[in-house]
């Protein structure tokens, strides 16, 4: 079996690949920033969101970001994998918001809730890499 050895694409795929990848980050980091800055806000948003409960959002996040991810998986370039984990990992996040932020601290280490998304978007990662085509 030979090693890849062009990641994520040619020279301009990597370009293209990491701009894509910024700009999901820089979204990310802004509804995060929002999210956090304000959370009954965010929570009250979400709930009239299409007239959709308020776990739905989180719900079609988790189903898109799996998909893409799948299709992924079936692809030679590894970004749509990247993104469907950043969105399963995004829909974590959210997942936690909803369920309190602080249900996640189990025995008082207050990371756990920051390094669950973390984890899943690395395991998802790592997958990606180790099944790829």
């Amino acid at each position: 079996m030979a090693a890849e050895k062009e990641f994520l694409g040619g020279r301009k795929g990597k370009m293209w690949t990491y701009l894509i990848f910024l700009g999901v980050l820089i979204v990310g980091a802004l509804v995060a920033n929002l999210v956090f800055s304000n959370p009954t806000v965010a929570k009250d948003g979400v709930k009239t969101f299409f007239g959709l409960p308020s776990w739905a959002l989180a719900l079609v996040a988790f189903i898109v970001g799996a998909s893409i991810f799948w299709v992924g998986l079936k692809l030679e370039t590894d970004w749509p994998e990247a993104l469907g984990a950043f969105l399963v990992a995004g829909s974590v996040v959210a997942g936690e918001v909803l369920i309190g932020w602080e249900r996640f601290n189990v025995g008082g280490m207050f990371v756990v809730p920051y390094l669950l998304p973390i984890a899943v978007f690395l395991v998802m990662l790592m997958y990606g890499m180790k099944k790829s085509v």
